[in-house]
């Protein structure tokens, strides 16, 4: 379902396949920021704005029983206390993406867009910012208790926090750089 996240004994520090998150919170006003530079309605054309919803601190526990309860209960039984660990403890901050499921427009490929700005962004903060996009996010459950109604959708959910850089790879796809794919005609053939 997500990546997964351990506990580093001798770091003190919580990894990410090769990222790490440290146990300092995430300040609001920096997620706050963010968004505000990574400003959505440059990818966006529906006149409806997407909408974000921030789970840090003991919230986060809000944002793990949602994510709990959708599980199918054999998962939950059998990764409940993973899940805990994860969502409360092991990430400091959710950032849960929403945008309006009315409208004619697909923000699927807005979302993955804007997601790379938003990381990279965050990079040049310091800040992990690791896009997710899972089944449970659409899950008639998850979606109640998070009190999204049937005209909302969520389109995937940040987990951030701070911690040594794992590298911008996390957040741009790798492959051949844009330049490699121009062809240049500058003369008559």
């Amino acid at each position: 379902m997500t990546t997964l996240y351990r506990q580093d004994s001798s770091s003190g520090k919580r990894r990410a396949g090769t990222c790490e998150f440290s146990s300092m919170p995430v300040p609001p006003s920096i997620i706050r920021n963010l968004l505000d530079e990574a400003d959505p309605s440059l990818y966006v054309t529906s006149p409806v704005p997407w909408r974000f919803m921030l789970f840090s601190g003991e919230g986060r526990q809000l944002y793990m029983e949602a994510v709990r309860q959708s599980y199918p209960p054999h998962l939950a039984d059998r990764h409940g206390s993973w899940a805990a660990y994860q969502y409360t403890e092991a990430i400091p901050a959710h950032l849960v993406v929403v945008a309006p499921s009315n409208t004619q427009e697909d923000h699927v490929l807005s979302a993955k867009a804007w997601s790379k700005r938003f990381c990279i962004l965050a990079a040049e903060q310091g800040l992990h910012a690791i896009w997710k996009m899972n089944d449970y996010q659409q899950h008639p459950v998850f979606m109640n208790l998070m009190g999204l109604t049937s005209k909302e959708k969520v389109l995937g959910v940040f987990h951030i926090g701070y911690g040594d850089q794992c590298g911008l790879s996390s957040c741009v796809a790798l492959g051949k750089p844009a330049s490699e794919l121009m062809t240049v005609y500058d003369h008559l053939v």
